[in-house]
This record gives C-alpha cells, sequence and structure tokens, in this order.
C-alpha cells in the first residue's frame, strides 16, 4: 500500500491530499473484501465482488454518488497501475 501511494505521488505526481484519498479508498475495499471472507489480492478480486463493494456504499455507508464515482475511480488507477 504504501508503495502504490509513494508511486503516484512521485510517478504520477498526484497531490498529497489525492494519494491520501486513493489509499483510505483502498484500504475501505480491502477491508469490505475481508470482512465478506473474500480474497484481499488484487489479481484475485472479481467484477461481482467490485458492484458489491458499490452496492455497498451506497446502501449501508448511505455515500452519495459523487463519493462513490470517486472511489470507483481509485479502483480503477489501482488497477491501471498494477495490471497495464
Amino acid at each position: 500500500m504504501d508503495e502504490f501511494v509513494l508511486y503516484i505521488e512521485i510517478e504520477k505526481n498526484y497531490s498529497v491530499n489525492t494519494a491520501t484519498s486513493y489509499e483510505y479508498d483502498l484500504q475501505l475495499f480491502l477491508t469490505f473484501l475481508s470482512e465478506h471472507g473474500c480474497s484481499t489480492c488484487l489479481n484475485e478480486i472479481s467484477k461481482t465482488q467490485v458492484r458489491r463493494f458499490i452496492q455497498y456504499l451506497l446502501g449501508s455507508l448511505k455515500q452519495k454518488p459523487r463519493s462513490v464515482n470517486r472511489k470507483i475511480s481509485s479502483l480503477k488507477i489501482v488497477h491501471q497501475i498494477l495490471f497495464n
């Protein structure tokens, strides 16, 4: 996780606030996976798990669509960096 944050701060030139937000979003997702008995290995995550996470954010956490969209964006960035 620390390496990811460092990478997006230095290599991608993201602000510290953006990097911190992405770190928080990723940690929230990993916690969700862990609490639901799913693997937290990023290359084993399915689209269904991401969809369930989005439902969790909107339903249980009552997050606004704008906040959910940022979390989706965070997950996309993680995916792009790790798998492309």
